[in-house]
């Protein structure tokens, strides 16, 4: 009967950080700025260091991380933060290679695009090794019910992460 209260309760706080969490997302993108240019307004999209902590406080809520766990929280949540502000780079550089080709700059040729996919795909993967290695100990100090609830909130790695709710494509 305990471990079923829990998992109604853990559920309720999944279900209440995730409406305000897309709320909030949602009002900050909606709400428009001037882009300084003609007086347009565009919407601004939040980076991904602007959202990781409020992925981390909805992670290690929804798993309810105990004291005795902290020490693993603390060097998995460090990794997301990492993560989460090379991904900021990549999304100005992104942004600034997108203006360029506005500006009438040529688009990189089939073998240049090639080529940036591949060390995307690199990097990725190295990112989700970085991750597994991060996960490894956090996950072993995970109670049985903890670990029940681990793939709906873990199994999402990234942006868009693509994986189920089993933790698995």
């Amino acid at each position: 009967m305990l471990a079923s209260s829990r998992k109604i309760m853990a559920a309720a706080v999944v279900a209440g950080l995730s409406i305000a969490a897309t709320a909030a997302i949602a009002q900050q993108a909606a709400a428009p700025a001037q882009d300084g240019k003609d007086g347009k307004h565009e919407h601004h999209h939040m980076m991904p260091s602007q959202m990781v902590e409020a992925r981390l406080a909805y992670i290690k809520t929804a798993l309810q991380i105990t004291p005795a766990q902290s020490t693993q929280w603390n060097a998995f949540a460090d990794v997301l933060r990492k993560q989460a502000k090379a991904r900021d780079a990549k999304v100005t550089e992104m942004r600034a290679k997108w203006e360029q080709h506005k500006d009438g700059d040529a688009m990189p040729d089939l073998v240049a695009r090639m080529e940036m996919r591949q060390k995307m795909l690199t990097e990725a993967s190295a990112n989700m090794g970085e991750y597994i290695a991060a996960l490894k100990p956090l996950y072993a100090s995970l109670s049985d019910s903890q670990k029940e609830i681990a793939p709906q909130v873990l199994g999402h790695h990234g942006h868009g992460g693509g994986w189920g709710h089993q933790g698995g494509r």
